[in-house]
């Protein structure tokens, strides 16, 4: 199960995520994502502080946020990231694509 917490801020917005990203949660990430940022965010942060797991569609999700938000505008910033997820997201290179946080 994962939960959000979604807030705005001055430039942009905050999507608290907690639970585990996996095959059956990786999707409505993204559509939490995209929606909060849909409304002229310029930076959105996932605080993945309270998640405790990510698998490779988790990791494809914030692949596709990522994109998402190249093509309408707004930067994503990763934080709060959990020491087992930061080292997946080192490995693949994914901490050089997008502004990646740890926790």
């Amino acid at each position: 199960m994962l939960t959000f917490r979604p807030e705005r801020a001055a430039d942009g917005a905050v999507l608290t995520v907690a639970g585990e990203i996996d095959m059956a949660t990786a999707e409505s990430l993204y559509e939490q994502a995209t929606t909060l940022a849909a409304s002229g965010t310029r930076v959105l942060v996932l605080d993945l502080g309270g998640v405790s797991f990510c698998d490779s569609l988790g990791v494809a999700a914030l692949v596709r946020i990522y994109r998402h938000g190249t093509g309408v505008g707004y930067r994503l910033r990763v934080t709060n990231v959990r020491e087992h997820i930061a080292h997946v997201l080192q490995i693949s290179g994914l901490d050089q694509v997008f502004e990646v946080q740890a926790g």
